[in-house]
């Protein structure tokens, strides 16, 4: 009876365990995106509300590979409280899936929820629409 305790128990701290580490690590949710997988792609930036459509391969390229490097962490509504630059991008895929994508640092939307993101794929978001806007 005592090794099917400690079997039992054992099995739940490694079920506790991975989703802990799971939840650390984040999730990558465009990983595997290619450029050519987007059909089109717009940016929408406030506080100069101003809205750009993509149309430059290259750009949709860096684009695509900004999105690549974004992880998600736990979701934080804490980040719709913020104050700042907000960049929000929409692209549409060829399979039809729609995407909006909001940089707020440290905060990302996804499709309306708000997670906890890194600091450096986010800002290289914001970086990449500050340089499109300023090109205009």
């Amino acid at each position: 009876m005592n090794k099917k305790i400690i079997i039992v128990v054992s099995i739940l701290v490694l079920g506790i365990l991975a989703v802990i580490l799971f939840s650390t690590f984040g999730r990558k949710p465009f990983a595997k995106l290619s450029a050519s997988e987007i059909v089109s792609a717009e940016l929408f930036i406030m506080p100069s509300e101003k809205t750009i459509d993509l149309t430059d391969e290259e750009d949709i390229a860096e684009l695509a590979d900004i999105l690549k490097e974004i992880a998600i962490y736990r979701e934080d509504n804490s980040g719709r409280e913020y104050a700042g630059q907000l960049l929000q991008v929409t692209i549409i895929l060829k399979n039809g899936e729609t995407h909006t994508i909001g940089a707020y640092n440290p905060f990302l939307f996804l499709n309306g929820k708000c997670y906890r993101t890194k600091y450096e794929p986010c800002q290289k978001l914001n970086a990449f629409g500050n340089r499109i806007l300023n090109e205009q």
